[in-house]
């Protein structure tokens, strides 16, 4: 090493008189090798340039999943609203924003895709979310039609981020723990971590199918929706059932 690197650059004077092949005197080198040398160059210089580049792609990617992802995973409120419907646009979706409009008189979010509009109620739980929550979104469901300039819409959505104390990993896996309350829902509730983990991977179908259903798109696995008319069904409403 010592004779590699430091005499050619301390004492390159002992190389030439020994007539060492360390030399490196650009005056005797060939044309080949002064053009592979070159070629060398600028091969570095734009490996370089390609670094810099997709770093500075990498940093603009970041500025956006960096707080989205914080959001989705351990937001509250609005913050947490906003991420559901940047989400939701990324998918295609038409997205509106109600609570400047109607306040807490409605759900947070009408989305729409393909023809469908459904109310988005995005709620939040530092630990397990507790069962009322979905009894929310049907309140909504049930007081939209008499909201001044509405139309008719095909179902809502809940969506809660919960556990959010804990690392994703360590949240259970459903926001709905209890197989019965879950069963006997007749509205779709999904976690915010779920659509975060369908923005990442930019799985659009599988994020509008839970939200809208069956939209014509490729048939994935049936997510349930929420009776538009509660009280059409045999069954009594999932309000009526957590008010007893």
């Amino acid at each position: 090493m010592v004779v590699q690197h430091a005499l050619p650059a301390c004492v390159p004077g002992a190389l030439t008189r020994a007539r060492s092949p360390l030399v490196r005197d650009p005056a005797l080198v060939t044309d080949a090798e002064a053009r592979l040398v070159e070629t060398i160059a600028e091969e570095q210089r734009a490996h370089e340039q390609r670094q810099t580049e997709l770093q500075q792609r990498l940093a603009a990617l970041r500025a956006v999943a960096g707080p989205l992802r914080d959001r989705l995973l351990f937001g509250t409120g609005h913050p947490l609203e906003d991420a559901v419907h940047d989400v939701l646009v990324a998918a295609g979706a038409t997205v509106t924003r109600l609570d400047a409009v109607y306040g807490t008189d409605s759900a947070d979010l009408l989305a729409g895709y393909s023809g469908r509009r459904v109310l988005v109620e995005v709620k939040s739980a530092s630990s397990r979310p507790p069962q009322s929550l979905p009894g929310k979104l049907l309140k909504h469901l049930n007081t939209w039609p008499a909201l001044p300039g509405t139309e008719p819409v095909d179902g809502g959505i809940l969506v809660v981020n919960y556990q959010t104390k804990l690392s994703p990993a360590q949240r259970d896996t459903e926001v709905c723990t209890d197989r019965a309350f879950a069963d006997a829902l007749s509205l779709p509730v999904i976690s915010s971590a779920r659509l975060f983990d369908w923005w990442r991977r930019e799985d659009w179908d599988a994020m509008r199918h839970a939200v809208f259903g069956d939209t014509g798109s490729a048939q994935l696995p049936e997510t349930a929706m929420p009776d538009a008319e509660p009280k059409a069904s045999g069954r009594p409403g999932l309000l009526s059932r957590l008010r007893r």
